[in-house]
């Protein structure tokens, strides 16, 4: 989840959406949704450049950020593990995977998502 909003375009009526009290992107995803699996209970890339990376942040995040995501990777249809529920920010935000810093602000599934949860 990302903090920073869009940069407002100046002659849309469209106002800029923010991360920041919503958290509707991370309220289904039970674990942090890292490019990895799991060997021997530890957390192995499966092979890319964003798997590498990802790996990267999880052996740099916390020991209590990599022990909630692997007790979260049984999961389903549950908050993600990092996000603090009552804030609605990410706990480890420095450390999210990949996707997480690459999912688009106001795009279509940001919207839907938004929709369902009924957040503005």
């Amino acid at each position: 989840m990302r903090r920073a909003s869009r940069r407002e375009n100046p002659m849309s009526d469209t106002p800029t959406l923010r991360c920041d009290g919503c958290s509707a992107c991370c309220l289904h995803v039970g674990s942090p949704p890292f490019l990895l699996d799991l060997k021997n209970g530890s957390p192995v890339e499966i092979g890319g450049e964003d798997s590498r990376a990802d790996h990267q942040r999880l052996l740099a995040a916390p020991p209590e950020a990599r022990a909630a995501y692997i007790a979260s990777l049984e999961t389903n249809d549950l908050p993600c593990a990092w996000l603090d529920v009552d804030d609605k920010r990410c706990r480890y935000y420095n450390f999210r995977p990949d996707i997480c810093r690459q999912f688009e602000i106001g795009g279509k599934w940001c919207s839907q998502l938004r929709g369902l949860h009924q957040i503005g």
